[in-house]
């Protein structure tokens, strides 16, 4: 089925609450969306984490690079008509989820440096070193400080 971007984004924010609840911890969703942030997650020790969550099923190709997929691109950004790179002073991670793979990447906002976050979900073709956001797939454990 093909989905709006609003309607994608809602999908993506409740994929996390469930997964999110699976481990353990205590998603809270704000009314409305004008916030910086899509969530606030209570971590096993209490701590609070401001979580923006964006999302692709989308595979991008580079033409000059034929044999590499899996490759995947979420926008670190924020604001309609020019955009921003994710502020830190108001969201403290970022959840990116690869639907293909049904996978999390959950990133904390200090190490994106651009507007743009790469990752291959797939195992990198030799010679192809892996995506710099590869220690974040799946991080959970992101919550338990």
């Amino acid at each position: 089925m093909d989905y709006t971007t609003k309607q994608a984004g809602s999908l993506y924010e409740q994929i996390f609450v469930v997964e999110a609840l699976r481990r353990g911890l205590e998603p809270h969703m704000p009314f409305g969306d004008f916030l910086p942030h899509d969530l606030i997650v209570y971590g096993r020790s209490g701590a609070c984490y401001k979580i923006q969550i964006k999302g692709t099923s989308t595979e991008s190709r580079d033409a000059r690079r034929r044999n590499l997929r899996g490759r995947f691109r979420i926008t670190a950004a924020t604001g309609s008509s020019t955009k921003e790179i994710i502020d830190c002073a108001k969201v403290d991670i970022l959840a990116a989820y690869i639907a293909p793979w049904d996978t999390w990447y959950l990133i904390p906002c200090e190490v994106i440096k651009s507007k743009c976050v790469w990752m291959y979900p797939e195992v990198p073709y030799e010679g192809y070193p892996k995506g710099k956001y590869e220690p974040y797939r799946n991080n959970w454990s992101i919550f338990e400080d």
